[in-house]
């Protein structure tokens, strides 16, 4: 493929994610207890000069904003939700032509559009995090050759904003879950997940999600290390100091 084949492709993406992006967003629940729980980690007085940043402008954001379309916030698009889809077509051809791909899992590529995220131009239903995320299963699987929905305990190390999370229980999961995260993290995963499953009464609750800050410690303090068991983190790893 040349250069002006390839950039006149890109434009076509860009073109199409900038329509099928254009959507309302369902409103949302539990914005207070958001903005509660950013306050008191701010009142924690060890918190670094960079993260008392980020939470005064999530809590001026959603104070100031549209708390509907929160995955649309800077800094939520700079960190945890960007618009970033020039590998969805190669990860998408990767997922539907693995041994590994079910209808479970197409079904759970479904993109939710609480937080009105970015929906993917390769793949209309899904966003490019969630196809990212699926591709990262799909390696996880043939790999590994793990049954995931019957591991007894997951700990996730730096949960983004609840996507990977949301991916698995979509799937079937329902065993121990814990996500290791700062704690103004750890309450946007909050906000996300209960606004994406709480409202529905069918749908069970979070009871088998636990979330985890501060020291190390706190893990193996809770953490079983059961037999059937998993430790997951994507991009988290590289960016811990």
């Amino acid at each position: 493929m040349n250069l002006i084949t390839r950039k006149l492709n890109s434009l076509k993406r860009r073109l199409i994610s900038k329509s099928i992006n254009n959507y309302e967003s369902p409103k949302l629940d539990f914005v207070d207890n958001l903005i509660e729980e950013i306050n008191f980690t701010l009142s924690n007085s060890k918190i670094s000069e960079a993260w008392r940043n980020y939470c005064n402008e999530i809590i001026s954001c959603f104070r100031n904003g549209d708390p509907s379309e929160f995955l649309r916030f800077p800094k939520m698009t700079g960190t945890v939700h960007p618009n970033q889809f020039g590998l969805s077509f190669q990860y998408l051809n990767y997922i539907f032509s693995s041994d590994k791909f079910t209808a479970a899992i197409q079904n759970a590529l479904t993109e939710s559009p609480v937080g009105n995220p970015f929906l993917d131009p390769s793949y209309p239903l899904s966003s490019p995090l969630l196809v990212q995320h699926g591709y990262h299963l799909i390696r996880l699987l043939e790999y590994t050759n793990i049954d995931v929905l019957h591991l007894q305990e997951i700990v996730e190390f730096g949960g983004g904003y609840g996507s990977f999370f949301r991916l698995l229980k979509n799937l079937g999961y329902t065993n121990k879950y814990f996500i290791y995260d700062l704690p103004v993290m750890c309450a946007i995963q909050k906000f996300y997940l209960k606004n994406v499953f709480l409202p529905c009464p069918n749908t069970e609750t979070l009871s088998n999600l636990k979330w985890l800050s501060g020291a190390a410690s706190n893990v193996s303090d809770n953490v079983i290390n059961l037999d059937e068991s998993l430790f997951m983190a994507t991009w988290s790893l590289s960016e811990c100091p």
